[in-house]
């Protein structure tokens, strides 16, 4: 018994220092530059890839498709201790920034224009002939390619024996598709290839016994890798947000480690304007502090203020030039401002964000008990014999200018000061 509650003591404790560790971790999704930047690039078309004719289809629709999405790559995630929290909202702490930055012809129209020239009656279609039907539709860039894919399947079996001797055999079967895709962009004024791209993905499923016949058939397997090679594909040569998971430092100087700990509470909850001056306040009271000078790029970094993300993990990283967080924070920062860069090239420029100071950040502060719709008094001095300056709604949080005996000296609105006794503060 007492080796079990052993057990189930460690398993608590080691969830809860888990927690703890990840309550320092905030998930938000950050914006990423494609491996082709293209800035002379409006408008595009995608024309159905060759090879295997439907698989073709598909994969041009899956690909226009993501191209119209506002906010490609933004999606909802697991939350909590090895993913077995809630499903969480994707949340993205960027403004104004929308994934589409093209104009998109559907391939529909793409092939009309080939029937009405005749174009590609031969069945292949070359750089030449998809820059003519460019040219027709007034596109700047078009896009071409193949696809090609094989199917498998296998039944196999293997023999067992149970712990009481007597031998089953299991019989098992395997479905498997793979696939192999080209890309080809074509700048439409030169018929000049000026991208390639290439994908090869594979999925497959396996049932047993009695659950063979729910095997997934060869169509969802094919959607599956479609799915993933138009990812790939579009992500080739358009922007798009991407997960990113941001580990705060933790502050261990005992005079910052509560205004710290707040902090990461607001980032983690998304209040980025509460969190902004703690983490700068914290940075001016201990600059020499790598972990305090990282803490405050990273709320750089979530909002695309990389300039500013760049001079703060600087610092981090001459502080601590061995911590390799510091290091890849500053490398991934400067990657976020080429990506600004590429970004006002093509007119999508982001919103800048804007955070204003608090001189009172760390400053100590005091909560009034009791609810809002309750009254608490607040004297012009020390004395409950004094006159009351103001009847504040408990449940406020108040800066403390200095503390006098038993009475707290707090900063009003307005620029007013006034005395709260301590049986009014939590």
């Amino acid at each position: 018994m007492k080796t079990k509650n052993f057990g189930l003591f460690f398993i608590a404790w080691f969830m809860l220092l888990q927690y703890s560790v990840l309550a320092q971790k905030i998930d938000c999704f950050v914006l990423e530059a494609p491996t082709k930047q293209y800035n002379n690039i409006k408008k595009i078309g995608v024309m159905e890839f060759t090879g295997e004719k439907e698989a073709g289809q598909i994969l041009s629709d899956q690909m226009i498709a993501r191209l119209l999405q506002e906010d490609r790559g933004i999606v909802a995630h697991e939350t909590g201790f090895l993913g077995l929290g809630k499903t969480a909202e994707g949340v993205s702490h960027i403004k104004g920034f929308k994934t589409n930055v093209y104009t998109v012809i559907e391939r529909n129209q793409i092939n009309e224009i080939l029937k009405e020239q005749k174009l590609g009656l031969s069945g292949t279609i070359d750089e030449s002939t998809a820059a003519k039907v460019g040219a027709i539709l007034g596109l700047d860039a078009i896009i071409l390619g193949a696809i090609t894919y094989e199917k498998k399947e296998e039944n196999t079996s293997k023999s067992y024996k149970n712990k009481d001797g007597k031998s089953y055999t299991k019989y098992c079967k395997i479905r498997k598709i793979s696939s192999t895709a080209s890309m080809k962009i074509v700048e439409v004024s030169t018929a000049e290839i000026i991208g390639v791209e290439t994908a090869a993905f594979s999925d497959e499923d396996t049932k047993c016994d009695d659950q063979r016949a729910n095997i997934a058939n060869y169509n969802q397997l094919l959607n599956n890798i479609l799915s993933a090679t138009a990812n790939k594909f579009v992500n080739y040569f358009t922007p798009r947000y991407t997960r990113m998971r941001f580990e705060m430092e933790k502050i261990k100087l005992k005079e910052l480690k509560k205004q710290a700990d707040q902090a990461g509470v607001y980032l983690k909850n998304g209040n980025l304007k509460q969190a902004y001056p703690l983490l700068l306040a914290i940075y001016e009271a201990d600059s020499y502090n790598p972990k305090a000078a990282y803490n405050a790029g990273i709320i750089h970094e979530m909002t695309g203020l990389y300039q500013d993300a760049i001079n703060y993990y600087t610092i981090a990283n001459q502080l601590e030039p061995s911590n390799q967080l510091y290091d890849k924070a500053l490398k991934r920062a400067e990657g976020g401002l080429q990506t600004l860069a590429f970004l006002e090239s093509i007119d999508k420029p982001i919103e800048t964000y804007t955070f204003s100071t608090n001189s009172d950040a760390l400053a100590e502060k005091i909560l009034l008990k009791g609810k809002s719709s309750e009254r608490v008094d607040v004297y012009e001095f020390p004395d409950v014999k004094s006159e009351v300056q103001a009847k504040i709604p408990g449940g406020l949080e108040f800066v403390v200018i200095e503390k006098q005996g038993d009475w707290y000296r707090i900063k009003l609105i307005n620029n007013k000061e006034g005395f709260v006794h301590k049986k009014d503060v939590n």
